[in-house]
């Protein structure tokens, strides 16, 4: 250890691993030492008179790591270390939102959320439905988990969002990038994890309360968590989380939405129990939601003007349409420490149900009064997974999975065809290897195949007769991957990541047919002509490469650059307007061809002084129909956001404050300039122009060294009232966005 600045030794300086709570003093050649095992530990570097390092350092033999510290004036005084355990690296770019990023989101939905996370975009219906976008990738393209199990119900709607209340989540992950091998043949654009807090390990009750307002809409937003351990049963621990969220009708700049309150309310438990060999866990969460839908016109077109011809005061009452929706998960999970490694055990089963309460009512009286939903959908999902992690030889690691699923999709008697019933079944099996041939390199290698059966029964009319199609189809999807991680130096590190696999055509993209959430959509199976192709699996192969810039005083960053190739993509392209007896309605149809995706993501902040800090994060998508040599409909503008943020941590040690931070920034967003030639799929508006938005928000903790402290946050979006537009939007024909919002959090620990 020496000196940045003079290169003088520093006898005395102290290492700590913040895992084993290990301590080495440098000698007077600034030389430490310690002995581990092989794996990856977080170092803490310190000595008075000089800012502290802490960095993450592989071990997979024999490793040096030398470290220049920069002079600080420091005032000693009480001083708390934190440590925690570091989860293993990923080829993939991953970004995680937790602690005060995560609070600051409290209130909002998780595609919402996930928006603070560069490269990450979202699908809008409206002001309420958000629907996470992931490299110009979204619906069956991006796998979500629900606390270890993916999240499984009727996410092919682009106007579906995440049945997940993101309170249950301490730590919301993103991968950015294909990670089909570990989490399944359809997560060609990425993953996004919801993960609770470990239960407690100590005896004793805790908890936390959080309540949210906001101005634009009225939101209101509680959630209560409880969680506790009793003496007499050690290694038995449990959680409960119920939230309710309400909202009424959203402003825009000159006017409110029409229908567009919501209603909200979910519950979650845990129990679980560890030994020093095994452990088992119990978990079950429903989540219910009513969701206010702007109510179209017969005439789409009519629609198209602005003000919107459909009016409304403020209410919180919700009219027909609107989204009906239940989601339960019962998750029962477990794990046993065998022969130096672990093998783990999950089921699951959810229930999902959705009605869509159109805006029209049914002609006949005796139906409109029994006021039952126009789409009626039940989704019943059973997973397993086996999953088996041998003990570490040397610098080689991996694991090995095995995977199964039955779903069963149906529509209540009454609805109206939209999806066919269908039964979908999949069995898989993978393996992935690690191997560290040195302290700076990881290698990672993974093979996946999936064998994928699915059952679809559609109604049909030909000449007029009523018949019934079913169809089966069997898929092999295989998957493969290839990644590498090098450490250059403590602070620079190089990602790369080659993969390539197959995904199979979903329900929705071969025989849906009808109007849904205000557009009409069609099935590729329901107009192809006699004799054409029947729709193919789509083949990705995909390319990405990461460079970070961490753990530095001033200046960290990453850049993030990727391509994803598909012969066979799947997408929906506009058609002329359909018209049926409930009106004339954009509409939308399946198709196939061969594109590719190329974009990058950056994310970059540099200490300006001590407690100020100026970050910008940016990204830009662009996806080509190779086929056709034109671009493809619906990819996210560019996007860029400024800010500078003031932060001033303060120890809680004698102090009635801590944790003062406060942030203004700039989010514009360009116009989407690349949209296909009119023979290519014209959409039926040209792309709203790009804006300019002035954010800010702002945040303390009162009382952190108390058993009850209390963290209150406040934060504006479009604090100008900006008019806008967003590309995104599914209802960007007909609606503004929305204008100024106010929100104020409060979390109580106890």
């Amino acid at each position: 250890m020496a000196d940045h600045e003079t290169g003088q030794l520093l006898p005395g300086a102290t290492a700590r691993l913040l895992e084993t709570n290990d301590v080495s003093a440098a000698d007077e050649f600034g030389n430490y030492h310690f002995h581990v095992c092989p794996g990856l530990y977080r170092l803490e570097i310190s000595f008075v008179g000089y800012r502290s390092e802490t960095v993450a350092v592989r071990v997979g033999s024999a490793t040096v790591r030398n470290f220049r510290l920069h002079p600080d004036a420091v005032l000693l005084r009480g001083a708390v270390v934190h440590g925690q355990r570091v989860a293993a690296p990923t080829p993939q770019a991953t970004a995680t939102l937790d602690g005060t990023a995560l609070q600051a989101t409290r209130g909002q939905t998780l595609g919402e959320a996930l928006l603070k996370v560069s490269g990450v975009a979202a699908i809008q219906t409206g002001p309420s439905v958000f629907k996470p976008m992931i490299h110009g990738l979204h619906s069956n393209r991006v796998a979500l988990f629900n606390n270890g199990v993916r999240q499984e119900g009727q996410q092919w709607g682009q106007e579906h969002g995440p049945e997940i209340d993101p309170f249950v989540a301490a730590r919301l992950t993103v991968v950015k990038g294909a990670a089909a091998v570990r989490y399944g043949a359809d997560a060609i654009g990425g993953v996004v994890l919801t993960a609770p807090a470990p239960l407690p390990d100590s005896a004793g009750l805790s908890g936390e309360a959080h309540l949210v307002g906001a101005s634009n809409n009225g939101l209101g937003a509680a959630s209560l968590t409880v969680q506790g351990s009793p003496k007499r049963v050690p290694g038995l621990a449990g959680r409960v989380v119920g939230t309710v969220r309400r909202a009424g009708l959203a402003r825009t700049p000159g006017y409110r939405i029409a229908n567009s309150a919501l209603a909200e309310y979910s519950y979650a438990g845990t129990l679980g129990y560890e030994r020093e060999q095994w452990g088992a866990e119990v978990f079950f969460s429903q989540y219910n939601a009513q969701l206010g839908l702007y109510p179209l016109p017969e005439n789409a077109r009519a629609a198209q003007q602005n003000p919107p011809r459909v009016t409304q005061d403020f209410t919180y009452a919700i009219n027909r349409g609107y989204q009906d929706l239940r989601h339960s998960l019962l998750k029962v999970s477990g794990y046993y420490r065998l022969g130096g490694g672990r093998l783990g055990l999950t089921v699951a089963r959810q229930w999902d149900d959705r009605g869509e309460f159109d805006k029209f009512r049914p002609r006949n009286d005796a139906a409109a009064a029994r006021n039952r939903p126009e789409l009626d959908y039940r989704n019943e999902t059973s997973t397993a997974e086996l999953r088996w992690e041998p003990r570490s030889r040397g610098p080689f690691s991996g694991e090995l999975g095995l995977s199964g699923t039955y779903q069963n999709n149906t529509y209540r008697p009454g609805s109206r065809f939209f999806m066919p019933y269908y039964t979908n079944q999949a069995v898989g099996a993978y393996g992935l290897g690690r191997w560290r041939p040195g302290a700076r390199w990881l290698l990672e290698a993974g093979l996946r195949l999936d064998r994928r059966t699915l059952n679809t029964r559609r109604p049909t009319r030909p000449a007029g007769v009523f018949t019934v199609v079913e169809e089966n189809f069997t898929y092999f999807t295989p998957a493969a991957s290839l990644g590498a991680v090098w450490d250059a130096s403590p602070h620079f590190g190089l990602r790369a990541d080659v993969s390539a696999n197959r995904r199979a055509p979903a329900a929705n993209e071969r025989a849906s047919q009808g109007v849904h959430g205000g557009i009409y959509e069609e099935g590729y199976d329901v107009s192809r002509p006699a004799g054409a192709p029947a729709l193919r699996p789509e083949t990705a192969r995909g390319l990405s490469l990461s460079a970070t810039w961490h753990d530095n005083p001033r200046f960290n960053g990453e850049l993030t650059i990727y391509q994803t190739s598909f012969d066979g993509y799947i997408y929906q392209t506009p058609i002329p307007e359909v018209l049926s007896v409930r009106g004339l309605f954009p509409s939308f149809r399946y198709q196939q061809t061969d594109a590719r995706f190329r974009g990058a993501d950056l994310l970059v902040s540099y200490h300006l002084l001590l407690p100020l800090t100026l970050g910008v994060k940016a990204a830009t998508v662009f996806e080509r129909d190779r086929t056709r040599d034109d671009y493809l409909i619906l990819a996210p503008a560019d996007r860029a956001e400024l800010w500078l943020r003031y932060e001033q941590p303060v120890s809680p040690v004698g102090r009635r404050v801590a944790g003062r931070y406060a942030q203004a920034g700039v989010q514009a967003v360009a116009r989407q300039t690349r949209t296909p030639r009119p023979e290519n799929g014209q959409d039926y508006q040209a792309p709203p122009a790009g804006y300019y938005l002035l954010n800010a928000e702002a945040g303390l903790v009162l009382g952190p060294g108390s058993r009850h402290p209390l963290s209150l946050g406040v934060s504006g979006t479009n604090l100008l009232n900006t008019r806008y537009r967003d590309y995104l939007n599914r209802y960007r024909y007909y609606l503004d966005e929305l204008g100024r919002n106010v929100t104020l959090r409060l979390k109580l620990n106890f």
